[in-house]
């Protein structure tokens, strides 16, 4: 039961953050029509290649900078970039 219950959170998660993300993605280009329906078209699929379930010992993680990159690539159109802050202790 607790393998199912561990199973059941990492699959909620994971279709929390897709819908997250992609409502964002959708409200940075909703002036661009264009832009709106190649989000609609490639993101499933980019999201899919771009999300890792996680393991045992690891969490589930989004690779955003490999989601925007592919969505940029199939869409043939550079809509998106990720900027890194350089953090300083």
């Amino acid at each position: 039961l607790g393998i199912v219950a561990v199973l059941g959170m990492k699959f909620y998660n994971k279709a929390s953050a897709h819908d997250d993300v992609k409502a964002r993605l959708v409200a940075l280009c909703e002036a661009d029509a264009e832009c709106v329906k190649d989000v609609e078209k490639h993101y499933d699929a980019c999201f899919d290649s771009s999300y890792k379930m996680g393991g045992r010992r690891t969490s589930s993680k989004l690779d955003v900078d490999t989601l925007v990159r592919c969505v940029n690539t199939r869409s043939g159109v550079p809509y998106f970039a990720v900027y890194q802050e350089d953090r300083q202790p």
